[in-house]
């Protein structure tokens, strides 16, 4: 499953990876935050779709990403490595 960057609101373009708060390996529940991606007017959550753990992040903290970019790969219902 893919985890994408938030819809911006219509006045941004791009924002940057601020924080991972989870890395790959690493279970998660539904709605745990994942990471913060920054933009010149507010900090957007990613949270987590469901149970189960990130299996890669495809985005590093400090690039850029656009409106619904994947950023990285998720596994429902995994069990941490």
């Amino acid at each position: 499953m893919e985890i994408k960057a938030p819809t911006f609101p219509e006045s941004i373009t791009e924002g940057t990876v601020a924080q991972w708060h989870k890395q790959p390996g690493e279970a998660v529940r539904r709605d745990d935050l994942l990471a913060d991606i920054e933009t010149d007017k507010v900090v957007i959550e990613v949270v987590a779709p469901d149970d189960g753990a990130l299996t890669e992040i495809l985005k590093a903290e400090g690039e850029v990403v656009e409106s619904e970019e994947v950023i990285a790969l998720f596994e429902a219902g995994a069990a941490a490595v």
